[in-house]
């Protein structure tokens, strides 16, 4: 039994077979804690969006009060600033956005600003105030705008 000591070998595991090792198990680890912190990220934030969610609403409905009480008291001006607030607090295609939209448009009207009130009419009508019925009033007071601009030539 005279075996050649070259062939059997006396460390145990070869020094590259233990780096490809050691380096895969590494590569397994960090892929792991990747995966892992995805998923604790994608969990987190939508605690916090329905929490900006109703402070968003009630603010909105806030600043909608104030305007009303604003224009209720004949501050068309300060009315506008706060259902400007609304608009932009609002997701795009609610409701509430095109009723800001449309009071916004009125007040705009009501002042004589006819070019501003062109704006927030419009915007009111693509944001679906006619599904709400509230496109019936919009046409005479769009109408009206449009025929004073074609008047004054601008």
């Amino acid at each position: 039994m005279s075996e050649d000591p070259k062939l059997i070998p006396t460390d145990g595991v070869s020094k590259k077979l233990k780096a490809a090792v050691i380096i895969l198990t590494a590569l397994i680890f960090f892929a792991f804690m990747a995966l892992f912190n995805k998923f604790i990220n994608k969990q987190a934030p939508k605690k916090v969006s329905a929490v900006q969610k109703s402070l968003s609403n009630e603010l909105s409905s806030e600043y909608e009060e104030v305007g009303t009480r604003l224009m209720n008291a004949g501050l068309k001006e300060q009315a506008i600033d706060q259902f400007i607030q609304v608009w932009q607090m609002q997701k795009t295609g609610t409701a509430e956005r095109a009723k800001a939209a449309q009071t916004v448009g009125h007040l705009y009207a009501d002042l004589g600003n006819c070019q501003e009130a062109l704006v927030w009419l419009f915007r009111a009508e693509a944001a679906g105030a006619e599904i709400s019925g509230a496109g019936k009033a919009l046409t005479p007071l769009i109408d009206a705008c449009l025929a004073k601009n074609t008047i004054s030539g601008q």
